[in-house]
């Protein structure tokens, strides 16, 4: 799934791939760090929730 994140340094937004983690009371997922897209800035996502992308 993705999620929608604002980069910590131009804040332009960024869609990112959540990879599923399975468990048997709810469906999580995990998010590593990614590079925003229009500065290159590797960024750390904040704690859940997240935005889920369109």
């Amino acid at each position: 799934m993705n999620f929608v994140f604002s980069c910590g340094w131009c804040g332009e937004d960024c869609v990112v791939w959540g990879q599923p983690i399975m468990s048997w009371w709810s469906q999580k997922y995990w998010v590593d760090d990614f590079d925003c897209w229009n500065c290159g800035t590797t960024c750390t996502p904040h704690d859940p929730p997240w935005t889920e992308a369109d």
